[in-house]
């Protein structure tokens, strides 16, 4: 398995909590309760609602990542951060689509030189939990390396990225999406930079006869078009991509 050396910054911690179950102790012990409760609190790092999730962890390249999963659907979701981020940016989108009905699960990457087989980790743990077919999305890098990992791994139904470069240091979409059979959806803010002409490029170059570009209006990067006054556009390709892949 080839690793890309990607000259990039990831896992920013967003917060976590120290606070307990309040399971009655006695002494200086601990309860397993409250051993639960707190390494539950730490590794969702407070950006997940309590019971919407169940945190786990996954094993690449002689690490352990941080992730939770949410639902239990037979459609697997895996969703990608961007650079600088972790799995809590897209804490706020993946209950909803569990709610649709998908296995929905967000991790975070290791080191920079491992996120491609961090994605490739993380898609065969959604595998090995029960997700029949996998759909990989991803925010600014993190949608280069769904893409990549979509073209690699086998089984991918469909895809999607969000502002997602074209080529980022050995990160490169654009080869990945020449092989990609499948649905795919590309997804930029028009005044987000370099990032709307890149999925101009995905797009063109895209082999799928199920492809969609999206370009809406203002400057929000990755998961924040999310939030954006496009928002609404945003999440109906998304489901759309996720209906078209899942059928």
């Amino acid at each position: 398995m080839s690793v890309l050396l990607l000259t990039v910054a990831l896992l920013t911690a967003c917060g976590g909590s120290d606070n307990t179950s309040g399971a009655p102790s006695t002494g200086t012990g601990t309860t397993s309760a409250e051993i639960s409760t707190a390494a539950e609190e730490e590794l969702l790092y407070g950006c997940i609602e309590p019971d919407t999730a169940r945190p786990l962890t996954i094993e690449s390249g002689g690490a352990t990542l941080d992730a939770a999963v949410f639902g239990d659907g037979a459609v697997g979701i895996v969703l990608a951060h961007e650079r600088g981020g972790s799995l809590c940016n897209w804490a706020s989108i993946a209950p909803d689509l569990a709610d649709q009905g998908y296995r929905v699960l967000i991790f975070d990457f290791g080191e920079p030189a491992t996120v491609a087989s961090d994605m490739l980790a993380a898609t065969e743990k959604i595998r090995d939990l029960g997700a029949k077919n996998t759909i990989l999305g991803g925010a600014s890098l993190g949608g280069t390396v769904a893409l990549m990992t979509a073209a690699r791994a086998g089984d991918v139904v469909g895809a999607f990225s969000l502002s997602a470069p074209a080529v980022y240091g050995n990160a490169e979409g654009l080869p990945a999406v020449r092989r990609f059979r499948a649905p795919v959806l590309f997804v930029a803010a028009a005044e987000d930079s370099h990032f709307a002409e890149d999925a101009r490029q995905l797009y063109r170059a895209a082999a799928s006869g199920e492809k969609e570009l999206l370009i809406v209006a203002g400057s929000e990067h990755g998961t924040d078009l999310y939030g954006g006054p496009a928002g609404e556009r945003v999440r109906r390709a998304v489901d759309g991509l996720l209906a078209e892949a899942a059928s």
